[in-house]
C-alpha cells in the first residue's frame, strides 16, 4: 500500500512539504466546504479522499488516490445535502430526521444506477467504473481519473469553434456508446459541454452520471439542469424522460461545438424553437449536419429524433446521397478536348492521380487533428496517443469512415421538390413545410434590410432553384428580414394605451408608459403623445424605447387652452 504523505490530493503529484502545491495551488490545510470530506480520508483502507471537484442535489465527487493501484481515481460520495449532513469534525454520514425512508430509498437508487452503468464498462467513451460500496452510513462509487479538458474549454482553445470534419471523430464513438447504453436501458439525462471531456490521446467521453431524480424538476432532490442541453421534458414534472432527452443534450453539445454557441433554454424555445446561427458560420456546416441538429432539437419531444441509432444515419448518409445526387445529374456535354482525353487515367495538378489525393488528403487531416491536440496538451498530448493499432473496433470505424452502405442509399421516392423561399413570408413558409412534411424551414437569424418587408425570406441555405430534389426531411435554413433598421413613429394621439401600445410595437419600438400629463385637447384616459420630445413621422432606430403620456383631462388650474401641460 503506497503512502500519500508525498502526495499532492489536488492533482495527485509529487510535491514537498505541506504547504500549497507549487503546481496546482491546493492546500490540504484550508478550510474544507460544507459536507466534505476531511483530505486524505482512507475509504475501505484503500482509496484516499482528495479535493472537491463537484456537487450536486445527489452528492459530492472528488478526486482521490488508489493507495494498491497507485493511481488517481475519482470518488463519487451520494450525499444529498437537503435530506442528510457530515457528523460535526466526523466522516459518516447523518440522516436528517424525518428523511429517513427517502434517504434509504435514494441511496439504493443510487447504487442500482452505477452498478448498470458499471456493467457498461467495455464501452469506448465511458469512464469505467472500478468500485462501489457503501460505507460511513452512505454509498460510494469509484471510476477511472485521466488528465482531460472539457468540450467547453477545447472549443475555445480552437477558437470558438470546431468545423465538422474535427467534431465528428470525437462525437461519433460517444454516439455509438450511447446508443448501446440507451439499448442496456442506461440514461444519462446530463449531457453537456461540461460533461463530454477530451483526454490527452484526443478521444472524447461521457462523464457526469447521476441519478434520474437530478435530472428532472420537481422532486425530492435539488435538480442539475444544464441551460441549453436540457429538453424541456426536464423542466415538467412527471414527464417521462426517455432516449430522445439524451439525444437533445448531445445534439445541443455538437451544435456548440459547430456554433461556438448553446441553443437557447428549452423553456424559451417552447414558443420559438428557431435555432438561430450567423449565416457566416451556417455556411461552413453540411447540409446534412444541419438537418441532423434541426431533428435532433426539436423542442416537441414527439417530433425530436427518437433514437442515437437514427441521429447516426442523419450524421453519416448524406454525404453519399449527395454523391449519387450528382452521379445521376445530366453533365454538361464534354468538348472535342475533353473527349480526346476521357480514355486516360484521371489526374490533378501536378500529374498525380486522384488517389494518391485521397491518401493525401487523409494525411493532412491527420496532420490538422494532431496539431489541435498539440496545442491544447503540448509535446506529451502527441506522445499519449499511442502506437498504431493492427486492428480497428466498430466504435473507431465510425469515426473514421467517410463512405456510407448501399442500403442507406435513398431510392427515388424519397427525393423530394423544394421551391423557391427567398421573398416570400417566412411563417406561411414555415407552416406549409410543416404541414407537407417533406421539407423543414428553420430561420438562423434576423437581418435588417431596407429592401426586403419584415417577416420576409432574405436568403436560404441551400440555395435552391425550383425544380432541384433533395432528400425528404432536408432542412432549408433561411435568413428573415428585420424590415428598415430606421423607423417612423405612428400617429397615437386619442388612441387608448393599449392601441398606442400595439402601433408603436409593430413599428419595431419598445412602448413604455410615462407620467400623465394636463391636456385641453385630448380627454382624459386617452393618448396624448410622446414624451422625451419625440413627435409622430420622426425617424428613430429599431428597438428604440419611446414613452407614452396619457393626459389627465384639463389642468383645472389654467383656464387657457393650447399644448399639453406637464
Amino acid at each position: 500500500m503506497s503512502n500519500v504523505d508525498h502526495l499532492c490530493l489536488g492533482c495527485i503529484r509529487d510535491k514537498v512539504g505541506d504547504g500549497p502545491c507549487p503546481y496546482c495551488g491546493f492546500d490540504p490545510s484550508a478550510a474544507l466546504p460544507a459536507n466534505c470530506l476531511p483530505v486524505k480520508t482512507l475509504l475501505q483502507q484503500r482509496y484516499a479522499v482528495g479535493k472537491r471537484l463537484d456537487q450536486n442535489g445527489e452528492g459530492i465527487g472528488y478526486i482521490g488516490y488508489d493507495t494498491e493501484a497507485d493511481t488517481a481515481v475519482y470518488i463519487r460520495e451520494f450525499l444529498p445535502e437537503n435530506m442528510a449532513e457530515r457528523s460535526p469534525a466526523g466522516t459518516a454520514v447523518k440522516v436528517i430526521t424525518g428523511c429517513e425512508t427517502s434517504y434509504s430509498e435514494y441511496k439504493q437508487a443510487f447504487l442500482n444506477y452505477f452498478r448498470s452503468v458499471a456493467r457498461m464498462r467495455e464501452l469506448s467513451a465511458l469512464l469505467p467504473i472500478y468500485d462501489i460500496f457503501e460505507e460511513n452510513n452512505t454509498a460510494y462509487v469509484i471510476s477511472e481519473w485521466a488528465d482531460n479538458i472539457t468540450l467547453r474549454e477545447f472549443v475555445e482553445r480552437s477558437g470558438g469553434k470546431v468545423e465538422w470534419n474535427v467534431a465528428r471523430p470525437l462525437f461519433m464513438p460517444v454516439l455509438s456508446s450511447l446508443s448501446s447504453m440507451q439499448a442496456a436501458g442506461v440514461r444519462h439525462f446530463g449531457i453537456c459541454p461540461d460533461n463530454l471531456v477530451i483526454l490527452r490521446s484526443g478521444k472524447m467521453k461521457l462523464r457526469g452520471f447521476s441519478i434520474r431524480s437530478v435530472r428532472q424538476m420537481d422532486t425530492d432532490l435539488a435538480p442539475e439542469l444544464f441551460s441549453g442541453c436540457a429538453a424541456i421534458e426536464q423542466y415538467t414534472r412527471g414527464y417521462p424522460l426517455e432516449e430522445t432527452t439524451d439525444v437533445y443534450g448531445f445534439t445541443a453539445s455538437l451544435f456548440y461545438a459547430l456554433t461556438g454557441i448553446l441553443p437557447e433554454d428549452a423553456l424559451k424555445r417552447r414558443n420559438d424553437g428557431r435555432l438561430m446561427i450567423p449565416t457566416s458560420i451556417l455556411r461552413v456546416i453540411p447540409p446534412h449536419v444541419v438537418t441532423a441538429l434541426a431533428n435532433g432539437l426539436q423542442v416537441n419531444p414527439e417530433k425530436r429524433t427518437p433514437t442515437f441509432e437514427r441521429l447516426r444515419a442523419e450524421l453519416s448518409a448524406a454525404p453519399t446521397v449527395t454523391m449519387v445526387q450528382e452521379e445521376v445529374a445530366a453533365p454538361p456535354r464534354p468538348t472535342p478536348a475533353q473527349k480526346k482525353n476521357a480514355a486516360k487515367p484521371s489526374k490533378r495538378a501536378g500529374g498525380l492521380p486522384n488517389f494518391v489525393w485521397g491518401i493525401l488528403s487523409c494525411v493532412v487531416a491527420f496532420i490538422i487533428f494532431s496539431a489541435v491536440i498539440f496545442l491544447l496538451y503540448g509535446k506529451d498530448g502527441l506522445m499519449g496517443m499511442g502506437t498504431p493499432q493492427t486492428s480497428v473496433s466498430s466504435e473507431q470505424e465510425d469515426s473514421l469512415l467517410t463512405s456510407v452502405p448501399e442500403s442507406s442509399l435513398l431510392p427515388e421516392t424519397e427525393q423530394v421538390n423544394i421551391p423557391v423561399l427567398v421573398g416570400k413570408k417566412f411563417e406561411e413558409v414555415k407552416q406549409e413545410a410543416d404541414n407537407s412534411k417533406e421539407y423543414k424551414v428553420i430561420a438562423s437569424e434576423e437581418r435588417f434590410d431596407d429592401e426586403i418587408a419584415e417577416g420576409y425570406i432574405i436568403s436560404q441555405t441551400p440555395d435552391l432553384s425550383s425544380g432541384q430534389t433533395m432528400e425528404k426531411g432536408t432542412v432549408v435554413v433561411v435568413v428573415v428580414s428585420k424590415g428598415s433598421e430606421m423607423r417612423t413613429l405612428p400617429s397615437i394621439k386619442g388612441s387608448t394605451i393599449t392601441e398606442a401600445s400595439a402601433a408603436v410595437t409593430a413599428q419595431g419600438f419598445v412602448p413604455t408608459r410615462g407620467e400623465d400629463v394636463y391636456s385641453s385637447e385630448v380627454p382624459s384616459g386617452r393618448v396624448v403623445g410622446y414624451g422625451a420630445g419625440y413627435e409622430e413621422g420622426q425617424e428613430l432606430q429599431y428597438g428604440t424605447e419611446v414613452e407614452i403620456l396619457i393626459s389627465k383631462g384639463a389642468d383645472p388650474h389654467s383656464g387657457a387652452a393650447g399644448e399639453p401641460q406637464e
